[in-house]
């Protein structure tokens, strides 16, 4: 087509019918009938004619030959109408300018004789000059539709097509060609198609398909479009036409009809014509004869049958083990349901307890029966002690009354025999005895206060130095107590500070430790305030310090760094885009301190990295958004300063700085560090590093002010110990603490008794009597007491008992009108009673509210512990159903608690049907199977190599009989076997594995065996085989395809004397020229082959239609290709353009020229005539 899109009003669908073939008024009527179709002859002349055929030397039905005589075509492209296109019994070239139609008039042939899924216009986007189209433009849709151009379409946007017809209507069109034979009978194949108003896509399009014996006018059609040409309609039309219902029925019928292909190899023989046809450039002999001559081998076939074969036994091993692995998987199911059913059974129990209900349960229950019987029997035993109190108090009673009369009838007895002064002195020494008793607790009073000031408490002379020392103690205590006092306020004023920097430290640290980099604290939690007001991240609020750090090899540069970024390294840096709404609101905030912010453009491509004697250059860089920004930034001549070792060398031009940190641009400079830590760099191990030791050495001098604060404390502490010891002492005279002398007055009061006592035997004895029976009477005395007292406690008790007694059967009256409690649970209850307890003690009252309460902790404990198991037998059970569903999914199955029955099933089959019988059976299998699905391939592999050699025979035979080149030689194709080591270790492994050894091996060596059939099998196995692997998959083609185990090349020598005259393996070494000689006759000996005819004098099937033919040849090997082919017996139909015409002019029958209505782009063929002579 032109590169013209000028729309054009579109041709009706009844256009008018008149060829458009030009013919030169010169031509005589013997020129005519070379183009003018005549009738068929009625059965008389066919029969006439046949046996003038056989009359014919070598001209047989057997070799009867089929050329093309017309083509017609009806709304086909640029072909508005019915149009004709004569050609020529041998040759014709087809020529016209870029663009006009010469391809849509080859693609009509291809659309008519090849299977729908053959590639139009193949040669014309390969070579063509003029203007490509896209694949989706050259389709039989495009072509009906008559397909112009592309243009915008201002109603609904995008672009429309430009189209001669059926833009807004039904259109159609049809392709004819018509065959004539030796016997001069014809035979004319047709599509016909109606295309749709809506039709998108070549499958919208209606086809007919038919063939008729004999000819027929297209123009005809007409009167069948309403019917959308129904076979009935057609066949009113046209009585020998035959309509197919398939593409496979209508070439099965051309193939048989025109003698396409041999054996069923029409298909072949068709697509090889349109790779001709398509004139695709090809690179090497190898790749001409694969791609033409050969076909898929046999190996696949065999490799495929050999695969699903395995696969039957591969499926078994793999159900085998699925089943293992939910077998493995499940099995544990079983055991946590257990445990979960338990536990849930136990929460139950425990529920069913009440243990955490705060009314009436079975719990409180039993709590209330043990406790009356456990006071009930303390009542009986309450009794039964008041009854014994009551009769020890009786005998002690008359015990009481017996000494009574004992003790006065010895003292009568004593008084008579002179026991007054004895009396008298017991009297004072009692006396005595309980003042010494008196001034010795008193003593032991006073000791632990004086024991502070070192007096002896039984020495007068130190008693009375130490109330001395006191006064002078006294009167001095208020000043050391103001000096002690004012010490403990210094410690304090001093550890102040110190605990509020050591607390501003630890604020850094817990800063520093959540975040990266070494910005201070103060700035971060402004940067978060800003972040949280802004509603962003603070990862989108870096600090330019935060996004780049000292290269470790340049850290002697810090200083430098610092003291030159220190400023815009803390800067907040704001995605530009963002910069707006943040200041925005953020304005309205009253920080504690300014701080600056600039808004920076994100992913913005880095400068070249900077010099490594510049700042730029000393620094690596955060991977981010930000870091293309941050390097354009450092890299500004005002902040990229020299660094210079001394300041030797600030003198110059430009910013620099020095080792030390000193700047000089220029006459301006400045030194010093302007306070504060380093800032810069992503990493803050050392900034956490410097807080610590800070941190550490504060809390050393914390510790030593601690120290002295105790200290002075001490001493506080001991003056006020010491005051309390003198305050005593003062107020208390020696006298009422000598122990001494009073013990030394009751020994005396001893001696002067026992001098008495000693002086009168008689007296004596009285005496001891009298003592005796006062001792006596003295532990009766004792003895009733404690028997009064246990009779109080037995009555309080008692009291006490009734009381809890009445209350519980209260409670218990109350409770067992709202609470049940079975026997089973009491006794459960008394178990889990005595084991919370402990043996001994379950019956005591005493520790009863103790025991319940231990009792409700385990029972408490209990149902943590089976909650904790539910909770992890719950979630194991759902962790292996959701491992198993998602191993193995079923719709229908779920994965919560509830589908345990559904697992529970699967594991119970699986048992039910047996792994190991499964397994067993499984390695029979394998044994029986021995490798006899790889024999068919191994005979393949072979087979596959020698078919291609034995095609080369008859090929070879074609090529005998062509004089090849100038100097009339021959051409012969050659064969070489290659040995890729990928192919010779396949076919090792193919050899041993298919000899069958699996019934000889033990289980073990049985599994490798398959395993390693598994990995050969994956190499057979193609791309979308789920069980194939890259690896292999890309194996296939290189082991399967015996195409690539050999190398293909010709080889050209003199037919005389066998000479070998040269190689022709690569064409790219070749001219175009030689390159279209050779492949002309390749092609066309495969052509004869792929035909069937390679034993025929000629093809039965003669048309071969070349698009952009011979465009690299000029006329010397033009014609040599021409000739190639004509003597193979084809006729030739080639496409060329206008350049190419002089070449291909003198070899040529026929001319047609191909032109184009540049304002209507309606195309027509006319045909092109010598000039008269003048």
């Amino acid at each position: 087509m032109t590169e013209e899109t000028t729309e054009t009003t579109e041709a009706p669908l009844e256009p008018t019918l008149e060829p458009t073939l030009e013919v030169d008024p010169t031509l005589d009527a013997a020129d005519l009938a070379a183009y003018t179709a005549p009738e068929v002859p009625d059965e008389g002349l066919l029969e006439a004619a046949d046996e003038a055929l056989f009359g014919m030397h070598g001209a047989t039905e057997g070799s009867t030959q089929w050329r093309i005589t017309s083509l017609q075509l009806v709304n086909w492209g640029g072909f508005n109408g019915h149009h004709v296109v004569p050609l020529h019994s041998e040759t014709t070239l087809l020529t016209g300018a870029s663009g006009v139609g010469k391809s849509s008039l080859l693609d009509a042939w291809t659309t008519l004789m090849m299977p729908s899924d053959t590639r139009l216009n193949g040669a014309s986007n390969d070579v063509a000059p003029g203007r490509a189209r896209s694949a989706g433009q050259r389709s039989p849709l495009s072509y009906l539709r008559g397909v112009v151009d592309q243009a915008e379409d201002r109603a609904g946007g995008g672009s429309r097509q430009v189209t001669l017809r059926g833009s807004d209507e039904d259109t159609w069109g049809a392709v004819a060609a018509t065959f004539v034979d030796d016997r001069q009978r014809r035979f004319t194949v047709l599509r016909i198609f109606y295309v749709p108003r809506r039709a998108t896509r070549t499958s919208d399009v209606l086809t007919r398909l038919a063939t008729v014996e004999g000819e027929l006018d297209l123009s005809e059609l007409q009167q069948a479009v309403g019917s959308r040409f129904a076979p009935r309609e057609l066949r009113a039309l046209f009585p020998r036409l035959q309509c197919h219902e398939t593409y496979a029925v209508f070439a099965a019928r051309l193939h048989a009809r025109l003698g396409i292909g041999a054996n069923g190899d029409g298909d072949k023989a068709l697509r090889l014509l349109a790779r001709i046809q398509a004139s695709q450039p090809v690179r090497s002999v190898d790749e001409l004869y694969k791609e033409m001559v050969l076909e898929r081998p046999a190996t696949y076939a065999a490799a495929d049958r050999a695969v699903e074969h395995f696969d039957d036994l591969e499926a078994s091993y793999e159900t085998m083990v699925t089943e293992q692995q939910k077998s493995d998987l499940l099995a544990p199911i079983e055991d946590h349901h257990r445990v979960l059913v338990a536990a849930q059974d136990r929460i139950g129990e425990l529920d069913a307890y009440g243990a955490t209900s705060p009314g009436p349960s079975p719990l409180r229950l039993w709590e209330l029966r043990r406790h009356a019987g456990l006071l009930a029997e303390a009542v009986r035993a309450n009794q039964a002690a008041r009854e014994t109190n009551r009769e020890r108090r009786a005998s002690i009673a008359r015990k009481v009354a017996d000494l009574q009369v004992e003790l006065s009838t010895a003292r009568e007895a004593h008084r008579g025999a002179g026991g007054e002064t004895l009396e008298l002195l017991g009297a004072e020494l009692k006396k005595e005895q309980a003042r010494a008793e008196e001034l010795a607790e008193r003593r032991d009073r006073l000791a632990p206060r004086a024991a502070v000031l070192g007096v002896d408490l039984t020495s007068a002379e130190s008693y009375a130095a130490a109330q001395a020392e006191g006064r002078v103690f006294l009167a001095g205590y208020d000043a050391e107590l103001a000096r002690l006092e004012d010490g403990v306020v210094d410690v304090a004023r001093r550890q102040g500070p110190l605990l509020e920097r050591r607390a501003e430290l630890r604020k850094d640290r817990a800063s520093l430790a959540g975040r990266r980099g070494r910005v201070p604290r103060e700035l971060d939690e402004i940067r978060r305030l800003l972040a949280e007001t802004a509603g962003l991240t603070t990862a989108e609020l870096p600090f330019l310090a935060e996004l780049v750090e000292v290269r470790p090899d340049e850290e002697r540069w810090r200083t430098a760094v610092e003291t030159v970024l220190g400023g815009a390294a803390r800067q907040l840096l704001v995605p530009a885009e963002k910069l707006r709404d943040f200041s925005a609101a953020i304005d309205h905030l009253d920080l504690p301190r300014r701080i600056t912010f600039v808004g920076a453009d994100l992913d913005v491509d880095p400068p070249t990295p900077g010099s490594s004697d510049r700042i730029s250059g000393k620094l690596d860089h955060q991977d981010g958004p930000f870091a293309g920004w941050v390097r354009w930034y450092l890299a500004d001549p005002s902040r990229d300063a020299l660094c210079v070792e001394s300041a030797a060398d600030l003198d110059g031009g430009g910013f620099r700085v020095t080792l030390a940190g000193q700047t000089r641009s220029g006459r301006r400079g400045s030194h010093g560090r302007s306070g504060g830590a380093d800032i810069i760099g992503f990493s803050n191990s050392e900034a956490l590093a410097a807080v610590d030791a800070a941190l550490g050495r504060i809390e050393d001098q914390l510790d030593g002010l601690d120290r002295e604060r105790t200290e002075v404390a001490g001493r506080k502490r001991a003056a006020e110990a010491r005051l309390a010891a003198y305050q005593t002492i003062a107020d208390v005279p020696f006298a009422d603490l000598d122990v001494a002398s009073s013990q030394e007055r009751c020994d005396e009061l001893s001696a002067q008794r026992e001098r008495v006592l000693g002086s009168d035997a008689h007296l004596r004895t009285l005496a001891g009597q009298v003592d005796e029976i006062e001792a006596a009477m003295r532990a009766a005395e004792v003895e009733r007491t404690l028997a009064a007292d246990e009779r109080a406690e037995l009555e309080q008790e008692h009291a006490r008992l009734v009381d809890a007694e009445d209350a519980c059967h209260d409670e218990l009256d109350r409770v067992e009108q709202a609470a049940d409690l079975t026997d089973d649970q009491a006794a459960r209850l008394d178990a889990e009673f005595a084991a919370a307890v402990g043996p001994g003690v379950e019956g005591s009252l005493e520790r009863f509210a103790e025991n319940c309460s231990r009792l409700r902790d385990r029972l408490g404990e209990a149902a943590r512990t089976a909650s904790e198991q539910i909770a992890a037998a719950s979630r194991e059970l759902v962790r292996i159903f959701t491992l198993y569903a998602e191993r193995w999914p079923d719709p229908n199955r779920g994965t919560a608690l509830t589908s345990y029955r559904d697992y529970a099933d699967i594991l119970a089959e699986i048992r039910r049907t047996g792994l190991a019988d499964r397994r067993e059976e499984w390695r029979r299998r394998l044994a029986d199977w021995s490798g006899q699905d790889l024999v068919p391939l191994a005979g393949a592999m072979a087979a596959a190599i020698e078919d291609i050699e034995d095609r080369l025979a008859p090929i070879n035979d074609i090529l005998r009989r062509l004089p090849f080149g100038a100097g009339s030689d021959r051409l012969r194709i050659r064969i070489r076997r290659l040995t890729p080591t990928a192919v010779t270790l396949f076919l090792g492994d193919l050899r041993e594995l298919s000899q069958g050894t699996g019934e000889r091996l033990a289980g073990e060596q049985l599994e490798a065996r398959f395993v390693r059939l598994q990995r050969f099998m994956a190499q057979l196995r193609t791309a979308d085989d789920p069980r194939a692997g890259a690896a292999e998959a890309r194996l296939r083609d290189a082991l399967l395809d015996v195409r690539r185990h050999v190398e293909v090349s010709a080889e050209r020598y003199d037919p005389r004397t066998g000479a070998h005259q040269a190689w022709y393996r690569t064409l790219g070494e070749k001219s175009g020229g030689e390159s279209q000689e050779l492949i002309a006759f390749v092609i066309g000996a495969a052509l004869r082959f792929r035909l069937g005819d390679e034993l025929r004098s000629r093809p039965r099937f003669a048309p071969v239609f070349l698009d952009e033919g011979f465009v690299k040849a000029d006329a010397e090997f033009a014609g040599r290709a021409v000739a190639a082919w004509r003597g193979l017996g084809f006729q030739l139909v080639v496409g060329a353009p206008f350049d190419k015409f002089t070449g291909l002019e003198r070899h040529m029958d026929e001319f047609l020229e191909v032109v184009k209505n540049p304002v209507t782009n309606a195309a027509r063929v006319r045909r092109v005539v010598d000039a008269t002579p003048s």
